[in-house]
């Protein structure tokens, strides 16, 4: 442990090149503008082809998917970005992609044990939907897992162009290889839609497969000095820090995604279609700019801030945080307030005509969703400390919560009762996430502060 701590403070001047953060900031901000623009057309597309029970049933498989992402895929893709520069300027120790690799092993297998489970359980359950659409949902969620790990690396390497043109690229190609399958087989079903997707996923995973291949080999010869062994202590502190994200990313996902689930058994798959349309159109944009924030600065701070940083560093990192959460809090009110006055027109140019009896939920989840993004950015500061354990805490109590939110909702009032519940929880999350962070902010103050006799 000791020789291993000497070889990491022996390489610590081998650092990242440093790039330019305008340009990243165009990269980073390209990706996802893209992204949000293939998002809104390709559901303007579906929502014309698709009836609104095979778009709730496409909905519910794509909640499978991000689930197995947010399970298998973000902890490892948060855990990439955390130690990429600790096993850059180390010399690059095997330890960091092995612990990745296994990591991904694990994930597949698991995402392979749960469709082999629902495959069974589909011959004795009528409930529970077809083997094919089973099989294209975990295949997608593999996917999905691997693209956000290789993004992951990507942003934590700074390598944004690539990474910003590959991502809006990826959106582009799911949507139009699902809507050219729905019009060339002349098929609107959910697994048409997902074969779509899985065929485009393909292209990109290997896209992203090749140029990691070719990131990681390139400069090899950079440096003579040696790496140390094996790294035992980071790939310890990458458990510490792995493990807990495991919990955040399933109760996140049950605040996020499980109240179509409880809509689907309270209500009608209808309902379920519709709600889900207007969520992608209007909470996840809200989601994607308080990405921007987090792809751009989270990779730039943790190459320069160790675990204990000082307290200016600190300071700075809580200071981004505010001004972030401040911006996307000022656009999500703004844009609510247009929006309960211009909802219909919104409903007539983004959905299909089916759809369109949902469009007033558009102010409300655009606002539910900035009071997510809000709080999510606010708790970055638990990553920032290596504070995975508390920050599972706080999610598991929040899960706990929007699920009886949920179930009591759908089950007196159905959609309605639904988007209460959404709002209502996301607007309590932000302002426990506001008087947890002044909490321990005033906490750290006081703590630093001399003692008075």
């Amino acid at each position: 442990m000791a020789q291993n701590a000497q070889a990491y403070d022996k390489n610590r001047s081998r650092r990242i090149p440093a790039g330019n953060l305008a340009g990243e900031a165009f990269w980073v901000g390209f990706g996802i503008i893209t992204g949000v623009l293939a998002l809104v057309a390709g559901t303007r597309f579906l929502t014309h082809l698709l009836p609104p029970d095979e778009y709730g049933k496409l909905a519910l498989a794509v909640s499978l998917s991000t689930l197995a992402v947010m399970v298998f895929g973000d902890p490892v893709g948060k855990t990439a970005v955390r130690f990429y520069s600790l096993w850059y300027t180390a010399g690059k120790p095997s330890g960091f992609l092995q612990n990745l690799g296994n990591s991904l092993v694990r994930s597949i297998g698991g995402i392979g044990l749960g469709c082999l489970i629902a495959i069974v359980c589909s011959h004795y359950f009528h409930a529970v939907t077809g083997t094919y659409l089973i099989l294209a949902t975990g295949i997608f969620a593999c996917i999905l897992v691997f693209n956000r790990v290789a993004v992951a690396l990507e942003d934590a390497a700074r390598e944004r162009r690539f990474r910003g043109v590959l991502q809006g690229g990826f959106e582009m190609l799911r949507f139009g290889s699902a809507v050219g399958l729905v019009t060339i087989l002349t098929l609107p079903a959910a697994e048409t839609v997902l074969t779509g997707f899985v065929l485009a996923g393909i292209l990109v995973v290997m896209a992203h497969g090749i140029f990691l291949y070719r990131l990681f080999h390139r400069d090899r010869a950079e440096t003579n000095s040696p790496a140390h062994p094996d790294g035992e202590m980071d790939i310890a502190r990458m458990r510490t820090f792995q493990s807990p994200l495991v919990v955040s990313s399933i109760c996140v996902w049950l605040v996020m995604m499980s109240e179509r689930w409880a809509l689907q058994y309270f209500g009608s798959q209808q309902d379920v279609g519709g709600y889900a349309a207007v969520y992608q159109l209007a909470f996840v944009p809200m989601l994607l700019v308080s990405n921007f924030m987090v792809l751009l600065i989270e990779p730039v701070l943790y190459q320069v801030v160790e675990p204990g940083g000082k307290t200016v560093s600190s300071d700075q990192r809580q200071r981004i945080n505010n001004f972030a959460v401040l911006g996307v809090m000022i656009f999500s009110v703004f844009l609510s307030v247009a929006l309960f006055f211009t909802y219909p027109a919104a409903g007539n140019l983004l959905l299909g005509g089916e759809f369109r009896d949902y469009s007033w939920m558009f102010p409300w989840l655009f606002l539910a969703g900035g009071c997510f993004a809000a709080a999510r950015q606010l708790l970055l500061q638990l990553s920032y400390d290596m504070r995975t354990d508390l920050l599972a805490k706080i999610w598991g109590a929040v899960a706990a919560a929007a699920v009886a939110a949920y179930a009591i909702g759908a089950f007196y009032w159905q959609a309605k009762g639904i988007l209460s519940a959404v709002v209502g929880v996301n607007a309590a999350l932000l302002v426990f996430s506001l008087v947890f962070v002044n909490m321990r902010k005033t906490a750290k103050m006081q703590k630093m502060s001399p003692k008075r006799k």
